[in-house]
């Protein structure tokens, strides 16, 4: 296995020496520098390019965002860490990044330098952190949702997601203005994602935008989105559904 380089940005010394232990008995990585300031890592980091960072999503002066907004072109990985701040972790999981909650455990750290140690060749997964930034930058802002499949990595407005039906494993989501995205991922994920930003699980196989509730077909049990969209809805979750219509009147 070939030696990977790997810097660290953290201002708080317990968590440092932490990390750094963890990643010295790791081994095949070698600690190039740390740094507590984002412009100081930030010089480090263009001097030094490392291939992965640990950082810290929010220093004393300042966070992660302002830092990577230092350069041009993100050209490493990075493992990001991080002890507050809801919003932030949804962010992560709408943006299709990994992070470390803190305290993590030292599994965590290691999960998380096995997936760097196989992933650090591939392509620069900038979209992806464009949509991270985005969705950070204003909570008002609509948010963005990254669906990856083998084909390509689409970067979605949530608010242009119709419905999305469950295969198994797989899910495709309906969106808006008609176009389908499949995904190798379980619909469940994408509900837990979802539930706070007007999405319901009408169905085992369906979740659905509340905000495209056009009628609800009580002798069919179906719903119906855009006037046109028939979607079933699962005994147990109807009254659920009733009462939410219920409160829109």
């Amino acid at each position: 296995m070939n030696t990977l380089s790997c810097f660290i940005v953290e201002d708080d010394p317990q968590a440092l020496a932490y990390v750094s232990a963890i990643i010295k008995h790791y081994g095949n990585i070698d600690i190039m520098g740390s740094s507590n300031t984002i412009q100081a890592a930030a010089d480090q980091v263009k001097k030094l390019q490392p291939d992965f960072l640990i950082l810290d999503v929010f220093l004393e002066d300042g966070n992660a965002f302002e830092f990577l907004a230092l350069f041009e072109a993100i050209d490493f990985k990075i493992i990001f860490t991080t002890s507050f701040a809801k919003y932030a972790i949804d962010a992560f999981r709408f943006s299709a990044l990994d992070y470390l909650l803190k305290p993590y455990e030292e599994k965590d750290l290691i999960a998380a330098l096995d997936k760097v140690s196989e992933d650090i060749h591939k392509e620069s997964y900038q979209q992806q952190l464009n949509a991270l930034l985005h969705n950070l930058s204003d909570h008002k802002i609509s948010k963005k949702l990254v669906l990856k499949n083998t084909d390509a990595i689409y970067i979605v407005n949530i608010e242009e997601i119709l419905y999305a039906k469950s295969d198994n494993n797989y899910t495709t989501f309906i969106m808006v203005h008609g176009k389908e995205i499949l995904v190798s991922k379980p619909l469940k994920s994408f509900d837990e994602k979802l539930a706070n930003y007007n999405f319901f699980r009408v169905h085992q196989s369906f979740l659905i935008n509340l905000s495209y509730i056009s009628s609800f077909d009580r002798r069919n049990e179906e719903v119906i989105l855009k006037q046109i969209h028939a979607v079933p809805v699962a005994q147990s979750r109807k009254k659920d559904l009733v009462d939410y219509i219920n409160k829109l009147f």
